[in-house]
């Protein structure tokens, strides 16, 4: 009987989907290729984390009224004093429009702080106790936003224009019974009449260094500065002096007469005595209302002794 040869067994055939085994411990470069996937992974991980909340602060700061946010602002610089640098460069600057209208929310603020009585506001202690907060905070908006606008970068003429808005916003203040309460008042008028001896100089400054300024707007300067030194009872005069000394010369006045006379020097700066009686406390001292340019200044008195062409306000 002839026996079969034995069936000749198949090769294993090799899978190609199968892994590999393993010939050893994985190598140092395996390692940190998975640590690095893994750092990847997190690290994008993270920055949508702080995407999402970015997102969700901003979202929630957009539905905060103005009140609110300079609350929240304040309070962050508050906690955070070494942030007091970086907020104040990312906040733009204030117009001088928008000042003046927040100056005006501020005065509306003040009036509606008076007690109400049928003889109208009261001028008395008890009134001032009442409104003296609100006042308070007037004041001192006045006085830092004059300082900013009289400060670098600002130009002269941006200067003038707002510190001519202080000074009508001082002259609004109440005019108290008792002479105590009215040095509120007072105090700032000489905290502005110091701002507007600052513009002064910065203006003769800019001239040294080439600038230039139209005599119509310097003729406005000198009109808005005299209309203040009226309204505040002779307050402003220093800086009427520095005016003619510094500024004078553009508008004719000569600019190096070693002595100008006083222009309060015959009203006494507790007296206002008739506003139409220019003889005994007018600026000109001729007792007479000019015009400048044909119009009228009735409503306004001029610094005579600086538009007379340097005759030093004597005809």
């Amino acid at each position: 009987m002839i026996e079969s040869p034995p069936a000749l067994k198949r090769k294993q055939s090799v899978d190609i989907d199968s892994p590999m085994p393993s010939s050893g411990p994985p190598s140092p470069s395996d390692s940190s290729d998975a640590g690095a996937d893994q750092a990847k992974v997190k690290r994008v991980r993270t920055t949508a984390e702080m995407v999402s909340k970015k997102k969700t602060v901003s979202k929630l700061i957009a539905t905060l009224s103005a009140s609110q946010l300079v609350h929240l602002v304040t309070a962050l610089v508050d906690t955070h004093p070494q942030l007091a640098d970086d907020v104040a460069s990312l906040v733009p600057r204030p117009t001088i429009d928008r000042v003046q209208s927040h100056l005006v929310f501020l005065e509306t603020k003040l009036q509606e702080a008076f007690p109400y009585t049928k003889w109208g506001p009261g001028r008395d202690d008890y009134s001032f106790n009442r409104v003296k907060p609100a006042l308070e905070e007037l004041i001192e908006n006045i006085v830092e936003y004059t300082n900013h606008f009289t400060s670098p970068p600002e130009f002269p003429t941006t200067s003038f224009s707002f510190l001519h808005i202080a000074a009508e916003c001082c002259n609004r203040l109440p005019n108290w019974d008792s002479a105590a309460n009215n040095e509120l008042k007072t105090s700032l008028y000489r905290s502005l009449e110091e701002f507007w001896i600052k513009t002064i100089q910065d203006a003769a400054s800019k001239l040294e260094e080439g600038k230039i300024f139209g005599q119509a707007t310097v003729r406005e300067w000198a009109n808005n500065l005299d209309q203040h030194n009226y309204n505040s009872q002779g307050l402003f005069s220093t800086a009427v002096e520095e005016f003619k000394s510094r500024l004078g010369w553009l508008l004719g006045f000569p600019p190096s007469t070693p002595h100008y006379p006083n222009p309060m020097s015959t009203a006494s700066p507790h007296n206002t005595g008739n506003s139409n009686n220019n003889s005994s406390n007018g600026i000109n001292g001729n007792g007479s209302n000019r015009r400048l340019n044909g119009s009228s200044m009735s409503n306004r008195r001029i610094v005579g002794h600086i538009l007379n062409n340097g005759n030093g306000g004597n005809n």
